[in-house]
């Protein structure tokens, strides 16, 4: 299924589970009035429900996912934090991360890849990745930090998170890719 497709039944599954049950009603009255055998409109009936069930049952499903994968994201976090203010507090800006520096960024670096690819394969809501990147930015936009993503970027190795062009630029709304197009659409 298509992110469009799968956003727009996660935001109006509501909706479409009303015009099923009232189409469920229509085609009812519909094929008993030309006089439908039983089973045929059972079976019509009961193939709309099991949709209905489905449609249901996948949103609390991805609704336990985000909790989850939330939950985890926002562990690992709170684990670097200290370690990632402390960089960005550091009085010397020209000097490169030490070993140990280096490690807590390249976890951070790890832990933002994550994040951005569950987010482009739709389990990450739009505002809570909005609200990651802004986080992002702020750390993104210590010289040490960035000089440091520069160089790990140019490995590909973070899930697609590399072509973030903009994670510095604090005036920006949105972040776009090197190609141009929106990574925060809508």
């Amino acid at each position: 299924m298509s992110l469009k497709a799968k956003w727009f039944i996660q935001n109006h599954y509501l909706a479409i589970i009303l015009c099923i049950l009232i189409l469920t009603v229509v085609l009812t009255a519909v094929f008993y009035a030309v006089g439908a055998d039983w089973k045929f409109l059972l079976a019509v009936i009961g193939g709309l429900l099991s949709f209905v069930y489905f449609i249901q049952n996948q949103q609390l499903e991805e609704a336990r996912l985000l909790k989850e994968l939330i939950s985890d994201f926002n562990e690992r976090y709170d684990s670097l934090n200290g370690e990632l203010n402390a960089i960005v507090r550091l009085e010397d800006k020209g000097e490169e991360p030490g070993a140990t520096e280096k490690d807590a960024l390249y976890d951070y670096f790890n832990l933002c890849s994550e994040e951005y690819l569950f987010y482009r394969r739709g389990y990450i809501y739009q505002e809570v990745w909005k609200a990651w990147v802004a986080g992002m930015k702020t750390f993104f936009s210590d010289q040490r930090i960035w000089n440091l993503w520069e160089k790990e970027r140019k490995n590909r190795s973070y899930y697609g998170l590399e072509k973030f062009a903009e994670l510095k630029e604090q005036t920006r709304a949105t972040c776009t890719m090197d190609d141009g197009r929106a990574m925060l659409p809508g």
